[in-house]
């Protein structure tokens, strides 16, 4: 009688056993699925692209030292409808007694320079983070000219970015862009013999491209690396009266 509910005692700690060796392996067989289901979607999830921050010009800073150099010729300029040539008095007169022009001067001051300039300049009104602005510079009532404003970036890899402004003198009002000075592939210019070597490709190096265009009544030209099509999407988003000088 003892031997026989020791035997029972056995199978049932037997089955016990079972059962819960089996829930065990049932349980690691469930976690171990929903784990390679996981790892599976997540490799295949695409990796987001960095967002290029992009800052206002005011909250850059400057490469160097400051530079804001704008030389005012006194000159006094008409400038006739639909931008023809300008019309400069070299003296002006009371009475029978010649006046003299005063001799040129140098401003530093934006708030100066802005109202003198005669023609609305447009900027872009961010750049990317870490871009830094080396120089700004000009001239008012210039006696061929009028005025003109050039600015320069450096941007973060190290390309520049630079803008020239100045009133319209033109009548064509088309985008249009080329390639810099030194820009054109060398290989292009080398004569082609039988003997010689076939040129091995080297790293993609994205072009410089010189862009002209007209924005209401100020003549842009610029330059920055970039294929036609984006450097039009940046012409395009160009400003008027954008803060540009970096704060203190």
């Amino acid at each position: 009688m003892l031997v026989s509910q020791s035997s029972l005692l056995v199978v049932r700690w037997r089955f016990i056993w079972l059962c819960l060796s089996t829930c065990l392996l049932l349980s690691s067989f469930i976690l171990v699925s929903c784990s390679g289901v996981n790892v599976g979607s997540s490799a295949a999830r695409p990796t987001a692209k960095p967002t290029i921050q992009q800052v206002a010009l005011s909250k850059l800073h400057w490469c160097n030292k400051s530079f804001i150099i704008f030389r005012d010729e006194h000159a006094p300029v008409t400038l006739t409808p639909g931008g023809g040539t300008s019309t400069v008095t070299a003296k002006a007169t009371t009475g029978s007694t010649p006046t003299a022009i005063p001799s040129p001067t140098t401003l530093t001051e934006w708030s100066q320079i802005k109202p003198n300039l005669g023609f609305t300049v447009f900027l872009p009104a961010a750049l990317p983070a870490k871009t830094c602005l080396v120089s700004a510079s000009g001239t008012l009532n210039d006696p061929i000219f009028g005025g003109n404003f050039i600015i320069g970036y450096l941007l973060p890899d190290t390309s520049p970015l630079s803008l020239s402004e100045a009133p319209v003198r033109t009548n064509s009002r088309e985008f249009q862009c080329t390639a810099s000075k030194g820009e054109a592939s060398q290989v292009s210019q080398i004569p082609h013999t039988t003997n010689s070597p076939t040129p091995t490709a080297g790293p993609t190096k994205v072009p410089v491209l010189l862009c002209t265009g007209v924005k209401d009544s100020t003549s842009i030209v610029f330059s920055r690396p970039g294929s036609e099509q984006s450097l039009k999407q940046f012409f395009d988003a160009l400003q008027p009266n954008v803060t540009w000088v970096p704060g203190a």
